[in-house]
């Protein structure tokens, strides 16, 4: 125990006697460290040989992703490292000054600039940010900074679709054998990152690649997964709910006058989502539009249609003096067998002689029920027909 105790009190004072440094001496240490120094010289005695230039990338928040106009914002930090001999010394001239700083504008640092902006092209940092100096010449540039990049979305499976944006940075004025720039890893870095409320990171990278004229890009990617939750809960279920009103128009009875009302409420409250779901996505189908937009046209569609059965369901059940065409006297009869095969008990009387006697005679009421019948079935199995497809594909 005496022994940590001294050990700790040797640390303790060596660093009083290792941080003795004052103010006049590190305004020494800047003056002579800036004196001569020309910044638009990039650090390297031998020009024969790229100065390296290590890189780390940590996102700090996703601002914004607007598919309808392709813009990303977000909030990140690039930590950039290099070794400038020019800014080194010995501690000991400079009562053992270890390091000190500089406004980003006096000294050199490798200039990244953004290639694919929403808007203005713009370079890392600030005035407000420094470069951290150690007496070896090793430079920590940490240039904290908005940025504002295109992205072009692939909506084709909203609301479960995934999004692959890239960042582009190039160091202007220089050649790839002049700086040689490294990652410290192949990802970015999420330990300083904010959830966001739409989007999940579920990937990212960050790495160099040769464009297309040889030159060296820096890019950092990541891969985004939107959260279905909320489109489930508030768009896609109430969207099915309201659609299947449509094969429940025609259980109603005609004598309620409500089917037209009902069946025109419900296509449009189903225009109305096309409208909503609309705004979110962009007005552009490349690569494809999506596949929600076409699930909704098919119920517009169907709507429609519901509209027309509805109305020659009334017709055919209104009083009619013409008589009824025998093709549908046919499939009439025919429905009416089925049905009593599927009966496994018969019940004979009185009425069912007649029924018997007159199992000839089609009326148009019978028609419209009929009808009636059918359009629900098919209305039913066409929404789930739909559904299925749509998850199918949108999930896969």
């Amino acid at each position: 125990m005496e022994l940590i105790l001294r050990a700790l009190l040797c640390n303790y004072f060596l660093a009083g006697i290792v941080s003795t440094y004052t103010l006049t001496d590190e305004k020494n240490l800047r003056t002579s460290l800036l004196t001569g120094y020309d910044k638009e010289l990039r650090p390297g005695t031998d020009r024969t040989f790229p100065l390296s230039v290590q890189a780390a990338f940590f996102l700090f928040s996703i601002n914004e992703f607007d598919l309808n106009t392709g813009k990303l914002s977000l909030t990140g930090l690039f930590k950039i490292s290099w070794i400038d001999e020019r800014l080194s010394w010995n501690p000991v001239m400079y009562n053992q000054t270890n390091a000190t700083s500089f406004k980003q504008n006096k000294v050199w640092i490798p200039n990244f600039i953004n290639i694919n902006p929403y808007e203005d092209i713009k370079g890392l940092g600030s005035d407000l940010i420094s470069v951290r100096v150690s007496s070896t010449g090793h430079c920590d540039w940490f240039a904290i900074q908005g940025l504002e990049v295109i992205c072009d979305a692939d909506v084709t499976k909203f609301p479960f679709d995934s999004q692959y944006c890239t960042m582009k940075f190039f160091i202007w004025g220089y050649l790839p054998h002049e700086i040689d720039v490294q990652f410290n890893s192949s990802e970015a870095f999420l330990t300083l990152y904010q959830e966001n409320g739409i989007w999940d990171i579920t990937d990212s990278t960050s790495h160099t690649q040769l464009n297309f004229y040889g030159y060296e890009e820096i890019v950092i990617g990541l891969q985004l997964k939107r959260r279905t939750s909320y489109y489930i809960v508030f768009l896609m279920l109430p969207k099915i709910a309201l659609t299947s009103l449509l094969g429940f128009v025609f259980l109603l009875p005609p004598e309620s006058g409500e089917r037209v009302g009902l069946s025109t409420t419900v296509l449009l409250s189903i225009v109305l989502y096309l409208t909503l779901i609309q705004d979110m996505l962009p007005e552009s189908s490349e690569p494809s539009v999506s596949l929600i937009g076409y699930m909704l046209v098919s119920y517009v569609v169907s709507g429609a249609i519901s509209v027309i059965c509805v109305i020659f369901s009334l017709r055919f059940q209104s009083s009619c003096q013409k008589p009824v065409p025998g093709f549908i006297m046919s499939f009439v009869k025919f429905c009416r067998k089925r049905e009593k095969s599927l009966n496994t008990v018969e019940i004979f009387d009185s009425k069912s002689l007649e029924m018997d006697e007159n199992e000839d005679s089609v009326t148009w009421t019978e028609v419209g029920r009929l009808f009636d019948k059918t359009c629900f079935v098919i209305s039913l199995i066409q929404l789930a027909l739909t559904s299925t497809i749509f998850f199918s594909l949108a999930i896969s």
